[in-house]
């Protein structure tokens, strides 16, 4: 890592990128294979945009150009969606959402035939092939690198919230893990994982980085997998927190939620002195509810203060919710805050997949509603 890239290239508005990443099956199984070469060549003569490999051949990314609010994102994202699974069913593969497969056996997965990612199997070994997982990652613009620390620093508390709203995986290899998402536990078996260190200012994330590429623990950013780190290259924050939501219109209200987050923690922090808005407590509090959103959900015990008081998540969300109403009104996103407005009669994917597979039996009966939710609801949104 060079000095030029630690130079945090800011973003004068709060723009948006999205990423999200699908689950590549077979029709008659329902379980993943490995469709992603063919996918991507194919979109590659169809000149799809935003369609990239990830580190399994079951896996494709699907990504956002640089949008101004959540109404850009989804006029962007649904046609290419749309596309991209049009060329996968042509080449006899269905496309899903979801956090974890709830069946794959992932040692039987293939890695993407690429350096880098050959790179990371001669690194981690076995636990490669325990990211068989799929996200939703979202990035903010930033004004500046010492920006992007204090905002970082106000975001880390949040990061149980986003979580469990998100959860979809709460199976793994046949198993009921027990977990609202059993990606988030999955991940945290990574070196660079999980709530990021505090860092007061951007020197210290530099110093950091800098140390860390000396002793060549790290050579790139996409080697940290913090669950909110700064990308100093797009001049952004980016939120990998989230699993891969059950259903778009959640996509698009975690979106909302995330940008006004934001924009509300850009308000608290422009003009202010930065070095009174840290607070390493937050970064303690938040690794403990995080594994508490991580085994519950939203119905965690969530802690509020250093003092111990606790709050169900759900309660604590749907206040942050309500007071992000109006920055939502003023950036055009409140049009997606349908599925934040009524907590009390959510349903996670998590919930969700459970309850299928009670009612069905069968792995395959869930994959194929998967499949056929995921495929209707892009009909709809057209």
């Amino acid at each position: 890592m060079t000095t030029e890239d630690l130079t945090f290239h800011g973003s004068a508005e709060p723009t948006l990128g999205v990423e999200l990443e699908l689950q590549i099956l077979d029709p008659e199984s329902g379980d993943l294979v490995p469709g992603a070469v063919r996918i991507l060549q194919a979109c590659q003569q169809e000149k799809i945009p935003g369609v990239a490999a990830e580190l399994m051949q079951s896996m494709i990314e699907v990504k956002t150009g640089v949008c101004r609010n959540v109404d850009a994102v989804r006029q962007e994202i649904v046609p290419i969606l749309g596309r991209v699974r049009n060329v996968a069913a042509s080449l006899g593969f269905d496309l899903a959402p979801g956090g974890t497969h709830p069946f794959h056996r992932s040692v039987g997965s293939a890695v993407f035939p690429a350096d880098r990612y050959e790179r990371i199997v001669e690194r981690l070994a076995w636990l490669t092939y325990q990211r068989v997982v799929f996200g939703l990652h979202v990035h903010v613009g930033v004004p500046g690198g010492d920006v992007a620390m204090a905002v970082t620093g106000l975001l880390v508390k949040y990061l149980p919230h986003l979580l469990a709203l998100s959860a979809n995986s709460p199976f793994w290899q046949g198993v009921d893990t027990g977990l609202a998402s059993s990606r988030a536990a999955l991940y945290g078996l990574l070196p660079h994982s999980g709530v990021p260190p505090y860092f007061g200012k951007w020197k210290d994330f530099r110093n950091y980085s800098q140390v860390m590429t000396d002793c060549k623990a790290i050579s790139s950013y996409k080697d940290i997998y913090w669950d909110i780190r700064p990308r100093p290259d797009f001049g952004t924050i980016e939120l990998r927190i989230c699993d891969m939501p059950s259903s778009l219109s959640l996509v698009f209200a975690i979106v909302a939620l995330t940008h006004c987050l934001v924009i509300n923690a850009l308000n608290l922090v422009i003009g202010k002195p930065l070095a009174q808005l840290g607070d390493m407590r937050r970064h303690w509090i938040a690794t403990e509810n995080k594994w508490l959103a991580t085994r519950y959900g939203l119905a965690a015990p969530h802690i509020k203060a250093p003092s111990g008081k606790r709050r169900q998540l759900s309660s604590d969300l749907a206040e942050i919710v309500e007071k992000l109403v109006l920055i939502a009104r003023a950036n055009g996103d409140d049009a997606y805050f349908g599925p934040l407005l009524k907590l009390d009669k959510f349903e996670s994917g998590s919930a969700r997949m459970r309850r299928l597979y009670r009612e069905h039996g069968d792995w395959k009966d869930v994959m194929r509603e998967q499949v056929r939710s995921f495929s209707e609801e892009l009909k709809s949104l057209k």
